[in-house]
């Protein structure tokens, strides 16, 4: 998954890959930033992977929080070699299945019909 980053006016949205796999280092990466200065409240959704934080941008500025995003691996794009896996996978089985219902109708068919008829 790329990840997909949203900022506006005092709030920054970060949906990452590494969010969603890794909620075991990320759970000490929100304490550190709940403890930022300036930072008013920080929103965790563990199964979506995303973070959001609401900040005072007197006191921090976005591009501050996001170079420390950014430091915690959040924003590092991952190849997802396991989609590819599981799509050539399924392509796979569903050609053996077609190539064995054509065999089945070529081979069994003929003879169904061979025996229904005398």
């Amino acid at each position: 998954m790329t990840p997909y980053l949203h900022q506006t006016q005092n709030r920054l949205r970060v949906r990452s890959d590494f969010i969603l796999r890794n909620p075991q280092q990320v759970a000490p990466q929100l304490a550190q930033l709940k403890g930022a200065a300036g930072v008013k409240e920080v929103i965790y959704r563990r199964y979506a992977g995303s973070v959001a934080v609401r900040f005072d941008e007197s006191r921090v500025s976005g591009s501050a929080l996001l170079a420390q995003m950014e430091g915690f691996g959040w924003l590092t794009a991952r190849n997802d070699n396991a989609y590819i896996d599981t799509t050539v996978r399924q392509l796979a089985r569903s050609m053996v299945k077609g190539a064995a219902m054509l065999t089945l109708n070529a081979v069994v068919k003929p003879s169904l019909l061979k025996m229904v008829l005398r």
